[in-house]
């Protein structure tokens, strides 16, 4: 009787021991996966913000090169602003020479 009490409670514990054990390999197993997933998923993103960074990149060398031309354009304005009062100048002193 003892010796079937014994193998009895050494089944129960080895059946609750496995239980325990598949319990937490489950949940780890479960864990790895999402791991796995999550791991996936960044690299994607990681790929997608390279990519956009480079438009990024094309798109302000565009803006560059246009804010660059509207400086140059700004500065030829200017230049010919200066030289349209030069002009205004030289008229004022021709009419006055004129008039006396």
């Amino acid at each position: 009787e003892t010796a079937r009490q014994v193998a009895e409670a050494r089944a129960a514990l080895e059946a609750s021991m496995t239980n325990i054990g598949n319990q937490h390999f489950s949940a780890l197993q479960s864990r790895a996966q999402n791991l796995h997933a999550n791991t996936a998923q960044l690299d994607k993103q990681q790929k997608d913000v390279v990519k956009a960074t480079e438009g990024l990149k094309k798109e302000t060398e565009k803006l560059r090169k246009w804010a660059d031309e509207g400086q140059r354009m700004v500065k030829e304005l200017g230049n010919v602003q200066n030289w349209a009062e030069m002009l205004e100048r030289d008229f004022l002193v021709l009419g006055e020479t004129i008039r006396l």
